[in-house]
């Protein structure tokens, strides 16, 4: 009996230990690590995380800085290389938010056009600004 007893207690940490709660900031769900996971009606469906997976992702931070995961070169073909780049955000109005970021041929600016969020998912597109 106590050996199950140890077995269940054991089976209990290592489940509550190996699944780590996300910090989501209910005043700006913006914040956070956004993973990719789907295209969906013209926009892109990212999901949230606790950290960067192997593709396209992002991690907002409060002070309006930010990290961008994408293509570490021009070519687009598989197998593709991912690359963390920095950059800044600000929030523009209820659903634009401007977005300055590195990327392999320099920088870029462009808009993400919210198209919704909450705690779990972030849908929107991307407007490119000119050159």
């Amino acid at each position: 009996m106590k050996k199950a007893i140890a077995t269940v207690s054991l089976l209990i940490i290592i489940v509550a230990c190996s699944k780590d709660n996300i910090k989501i900031d209910p005043d700006n769900l913006l914040i956070g690590v956004w993973d990719y996971s789907d295209f969906s009606d013209n926009a892109f469906v990212y999901t949230r995380s606790n950290d960067f997976v192997d593709g396209p992702c992002f991690k907002f931070n409060e002070d309006g800085t930010m990290t961008e995961r994408k293509n570490s070169g021009w070519c687009g073909t598989p197998p593709i290389s991912y690359a963390d780049y920095p950059g800044t955000w600000t929030i523009l109005n209820d659903t634009l938010i401007q977005i300055s970021a590195g990327y392999w041929g320099g920088t870029i600016n462009y808009r993400l056009d919210i198209e919704s969020i909450d705690s779990n998912i972030l849908k929107a597109s991307f407007i490119y600004e000119d050159r």
